[in-house]
């Protein structure tokens, strides 16, 4: 029995099935132009990231790369032809310049709505199709005709322009927020700089300057070890109530975290620097964890606030010494100097950090629930 075309979620005033077409009936690939104009902004496939256009340089017709050939038109569709970044496209709603993409996107013009069809082009769906039809070997790509053949799910315009609409809102909210965490990013970017220069210096509670700070090397404030390995019947990837340690390794995701333990090695408050891949991170601990693979550990020496050292260490220049694989030691991180004030001092500037940290993590969830919406929205107002 043939399924009917009707989605899961649906504004109530549309009725009836939905049309399943090839997608050349309902938009051209890759129309024809007539030739470059004299001077444009050139779109290339590293100019675009998760729907935002990153860079505008405008480039002369005489210098223009061989790639640039697509002359875009307001609500032109830049859909990347190459796996696995069927995903990273542009919706080109631009009037004020002349814009030229790159050969390495196709170009998509429909008559439809053509905001429906670029929120369609990201269903998991349509992107199934399109890299099950991508070949090559080095860079597999779907070309232009065999992208033109896939079937697609299109309503009445009417139903079209109203899921537009509402999945352009959450598209601008998206937007909204992610700009609002990259300038608290920043925010915190520039502030930390004053702060460690001194340029900005906090009172006690009298109104009077604290003591001048004093600078040391990191092997003098602290002791510092390096992560060992751990036995696999300690190791669990799943939290549960046996193992519920976690087990920090070197990487800058999920704050190292490589999985769960039995056991512990660190029963004390201290901060954890990456000595291979991303070297150098710094990662303050409150808990119970056991470090692997070169994790260097500090443990302090003197009274400190390990939040405060953290942003300190992050903002020191730490490159690797080693002539293979890149990697730190604990004598190589001992040798670092860094630059600290007394202890009621480091205090109020890591509290003053964590402040705007909490925010900078608010928005991040509020982000990133949002996607999670959106991801929702889109397998379930689509067929």
């Amino acid at each position: 029995m043939r399924k009917q075309l009707i989605p899961k979620l649906r504004f109530p005033e549309f009725k009836g099935e939905w049309k399943n077409v090839e997608l050349k009936k309902v938009a051209t690939i890759n129309p024809k132009n007539e030739g470059l104009p004299n001077s444009f902004i050139y779109v290339d496939l590293e100019s675009v990231n998760k729907g935002i256009l990153l860079k505008e340089e405008r480039i002369f017709k005489t210098n223009a790369p061989s790639r640039a050939q697509r002359i875009l038109l307001k609500e032109d569709i830049l859909y990347q032809t190459v796996r696995p970044y069927q995903k990273n496209n542009y919706f080109f709603n631009k009037l004020e310049k002349d814009y030229v993409a790159s050969t390495g996107y196709a170009q998509i013009r429909t008559i439809n709505n053509s905001s429906y069809l670029y929120q369609y082009l990201h269903t998991n769906y349509f992107v199934n199709k399109v890299i099950l039809r991508c070949t090559g070997t080095s860079y597999p790509a779907i070309n232009s005709n065999d992208l033109s053949k896939i079937k697609i799910n299109i309503p009445q315009l009417e139903e079209q322009q109203k899921i537009a609409s509402f999945l352009t809102a959450v598209d601008t909210k998206i937007t909204q927020l992610t700009k609002k965490k990259t300038l608290l990013e920043q925010y915190k970017k520039g502030v930390m700089q004053k702060i460690f220069k001194q340029e900005i210096r906090f009172k006690d509670a009298n109104g009077n300057n604290y003591p001048k700070w004093e600078t040391k090397k990191l092997g003098e404030i602290f002791n510092i070890s390096a992560g060992g390995d751990i036995k696999k019947e300690n190791v669990s990837k799943l939290k549960n109530e046996r193992f519920k340690y976690p087990i920090y390794a070197n990487s800058d995701k999920l704050k190292g975290l490589y999985g769960f333990s039995d056991i512990f090695k660190i029963d004390y408050d201290c901060i954890t620097i990456t000595g291979r891949g991303s070297l150098g991170v710094a990662i303050a601990r409150k808990e119970l964890f056991y470090p692997i693979v070169r994790l260097l550990v500090l443990n302090p020496k003197i009274k400190a606030n390990i939040t405060f050292f953290e942003n300190a260490i992050n903002q020191l220049n730490i490159l690797s010494e080693s002539t293979g694989v890149p990697q730190l030691t604990a004598p190589q991180i001992s040798s670092y100097k860094v630059n600290y004030p007394c202890i009621e001092e480091q205090t109020k500037i890591a509290n003053f950090l964590r402040a705007i940290d909490k925010k900078i993590a608010l928005v991040n969830t509020q982000l990133n629930t949002t996607k999670t919406f959106k991801k929702g929205l889109l397998q379930q107002l689509f067929v």
